[in-house]
């Protein structure tokens, strides 16, 4: 028997008062088979439509294809191992020929071509709709791909490079597809399975300690991975709910619960029977994917779903067997989890990832994406989730991405990685430098590859490759400037696309990025802005909370997640605490701190209802503005023990509507739309790597002197050390040359 058959059972008997003991009153027979067949149809449905659009993985611009060949392949997330069904993928988008020629575009799906058009006109729309392999892909990903041909040259070796024939796809191109919710049957695929929009559901807006605490570890987790995490509070009486476009079968409307939510628009919910039927009705609001399963949550929903049982049970009391399914089988989420466990219940039929409170902190470490695929079954206890600590200098590549990185490059390619300075590195490290080896074989012509290095778009290095198939080496710094708590790192390799006097079509060759490329780190340089708080916050920190920030927690505790992900605060390692009134906080380790005072702390900020004063290090006020509203102010504060990130809110606080990113600066200002101004109060100029020579605090080794880069980055060290040589050979020679004299004239 499985979890969720064991939560069934025990919950079915939790409400058995209310599921077959109930004669029905009034009502005539027809009614009640139609009643009956509705709650069936309800219990039956086991399926889950989702629908997967460039926009909502952050495409929010337009792809543009252009040039003579381009191409682009998209990830679109699917399930991990679930069987699709009647997947769609529709592409919407247009194109431009104003070079004329021939114009071709494709569209192929895991690599196979399922569509391509050769326009002719000016211009014109794409319109593409295919159907899609349902096959279940243990990848979890449906690929893409994209390519645009543009030949505009007559005669041989004609300059092909047209500038306005390109293809444009809009970001509402989207895959749709459908699930068996029964067949999600491990925490790693219901990991796999979760939209880009994520519900977090806790148990009401006045959280317990431990279950506010589990929240935002829970969310900071969902965001690391690339989700947007909205937190929704199961309803009360007295709540005010949006019922519009809540489809209510007609028969269900006879019974009361079900018939105060068809009126539409926003309702105040006045029984416990009604937040049952909307958690029947599967409303948007409530479609939980991950959850904070302590004992209030299972009291909340135990009650709902026990109401409108009873409600059921009169409008029909001879559809015991349906209403059992529809009510506790489907919801197993209404039994509250074990401690330390991790599981798949369901709402609604939907599988959620319950997590106990006492379990969030393990569960943010298995979720992380390195144990992630270890949760292989529906339930698992855990203790302690966590990578090794480890005191090395040096991390390779290949530890933070597995996939293999060979490239067959006509014109360009690029190898990616990703990797947060909170998880992925060792506590209090940065990177301070790179040996990238990267291999190419031959072309077509005697132009070399070029070979660049990224950092969040940040160009660092470049080198024209041999070319020769053997490996090569491409050495380069890491300035503070580049890097922030989630860090993508890029390899471009690029080729001359001609051949020899265009008598042959370009074809692609071999080129690779090695596993033996490795990041150098060093400890995290003292620089009080946010690119030393992001490293200093990966480790052992502490979070400050206000206890009011409890008691509101749908509208604190998305704050708290996407600061603390912005800030790299480790919601596996971090503490968490309540504080009370206007008392000044003393941190013990680096710290983030929502509207709480600092002892000794250095505050260039002065916030003070809708007033904020900002001034540099020497006091001098420079920003001094009041009638704010709907802002908040970020602030890297040091002067304390310990150094930390302050957020003071001002006026009603903003929502944050999508991620940001702090940059090098130590004082920032935030409103809805993220970053509206930053600034570095200091004057202090940002870290570099100046002495590129020491590759972090790796240990010396003799390749380094073979090394033409060790000695172009210690070019005035070694002219020092030539000159200070032969000043101590002349000295030398001209005391043996003195002795001798003397011994000749004696």
């Amino acid at each position: 028997m499985t979890v969720s058959s064991r939560r069934s059972a025990i919950l079915s008997s939790v409400l058995s008062g209310a599921c077959g003991l109930i004669i029905m009153h009034g009502g005539n027979a027809a009614q009640a088979a139609e009643i009956a067949d509705a709650i069936t149809t309800l219990s039956q449905q086991t399926e889950i439509r989702e629908r997967v659009s460039l926009k909502a993985l952050g495409l929010t611009e337009p792809v543009v294809l252009g040039s003579s060949d381009a191409r682009r392949d998209i990830y679109l997330p699917v399930p991990a191992n679930v069987e699709l069904s009647e997947p769609r993928l529709v592409v919407d988008g247009r194109y431009l020929r104003a070079d004329g020629g021939q114009t071709t575009y494709t569209l192929a799906v895991d690599g196979t071509v399922v569509a391509a058009q050769s326009p002719t006109t000016p211009q014109g729309d794409v319109e593409i709709s295919v159907d899609v392999e349902g096959a279940p892909r243990p990848s979890g990903f449906v690929r893409m791909g994209l390519a645009w041909s543009s030949a505009t040259g007559r005669f041989l070796c004609d300059d092909a490079r047209p500038i306005g024939n390109m293809l444009q796809i809009s970001p509402d191109s989207h895959l749709e597809y459908s699930y068996d919710a029964g067949d999600v049957k491990t925490i790693a695929d219901a990991w796999s399975a979760l939209p880009q929009r994520v519900v977090l559901l806790v148990s009401s807006d006045e959280l317990a300690s431990e279950s506010f605490d589990a929240a935002w570890r829970l969310g900071v987790t969902l965001e690391r991975a690339g989700k947007t995490v909205d937190v929704a509070a199961l309803p009360t009486i007295g709540s005010e709910f949006d019922v519009s476009g809540l489809e209510i079968p007609p028969a269900l409307k006879r019974v009361p619960a079900f018939a105060a939510l068809a009126g539409g628009g926003v309702i105040t919910l006045s029984s416990d029977a009604e937040i049952g039927a909307l958690i029947l009705l599967d409303a948007p609001q409530l479609r939980a994917h991950i959850a904070v399963a302590d004992q209030m949550l299972a009291g909340g929903l135990t009650t709902a779903l026990k109401a409108v049982a009873e409600e059921l049970e009169r409008a029909d009391a001879a559809a015991t067997d349906a209403i059992d399914t529809l009510v506790v089988r489907k919801n197993a989420l209404a039994m509250a989890s074990e401690p330390k466990s991790i599981e798949i219940a369901t709402l609604a039929g939907r599988p959620v990832i319950a997590v106990a409170p006492d379990a969030a902190r393990a569960a943010s470490g298995l979720l992380d994406g390195f144990w992630r695929r270890t949760a292989s079954t529906d339930h698992l206890v855990v203790d302690t989730a966590a990578r090794p600590d480890t005191e090395a200098d040096s991390i390779a590549l290949a530890s933070l991405n597995q996939a293999a990185g060979n490239l067959d490059v006509v014109a360009r390619g690029d190898w990616t990685t990703s990797f947060n300075l909170g998880t992925s590195l060792p506590e209090g490290k940065v990177p301070a430098s790179m040996d990238v080896y990267v291999a190419a074989a031959p072309g077509a012509t005697a132009t070399a590859p070029v070979a660049s290095i990224f950092i969040n778009d940040y160009l660092l290095g470049a080198k024209r490759l041999t070319a020769d198939g053997k490996a090569e080496k491409i050495s380069v710094d890491i300035p503070s400037y580049a890097l922030l708590p989630r860090n993508t790192m890029q390899v471009r390799i690029q080729r001359q696309p001609a051949s020899d006097e265009c008598r042959e079509t370009p074809q692609p060759f071999p080129a690779a990025v090695l596993p033996e490329s490795r990041i150098f780190l060093k400890s995290a340089p003292k620089l009080g802005n946010f690119a030393e708080m992001t490293a200093r916050l990966a480790g052992d920190a502490s979070l400050f909370v206000p206890t009011s920030w409890r008691l509101d927690a749908t509208r604190s505790l998305p704050t708290i997640i996407q600061l603390a992900d912005t800030v790299g605060v480790s919601p596996s390692r971090a503490t968490l605490s309540f504080e009370e009134g206007d008392a000044e906080i003393e941190p013990k380790t680096p710290y983030l701190a929502f509207d709480t005072p600092v002892k000794g702390a250095r505050d260039t900020v002065k916030v003070s209802g809708d007033r904020v004063s900002i001034a540099d290090a020497k006091g001098k006020t420079f920003y001094d503005v009041s009638g704010l509203e709907r802002i908040a102010v970020v602030q890297a504060v040091s002067g304390s023990k310990e150094p930390g990130v302050s957020y003071q809110s001002v006026g009603t606080p903003p929502v944050f509507e999508t991620p940001f990113q702090l940059a090098g600066g130590d004082i920032a200002v935030l409103g809805d739309d993220g970053v509206l101004a930053a600034v570095n109060s200091r004057g202090a100029p940002l870290y570099l790597n100046e002495d590129g020579s020491q590759r972090g605090d790796a240990p010396f080794t003799w390749e380094r002197l073979l090394d033409p880069a060790f000695w172009m980055h210690n070019l005035s060290l070694l002219v020092a050390g030539v000159l200070a040589f032969a000043f101590f050979l002349l000295i030398f020679f001209a005391r043996r040359a003195k002795k001798r004299q003397s011994s000749d004239q004696g």
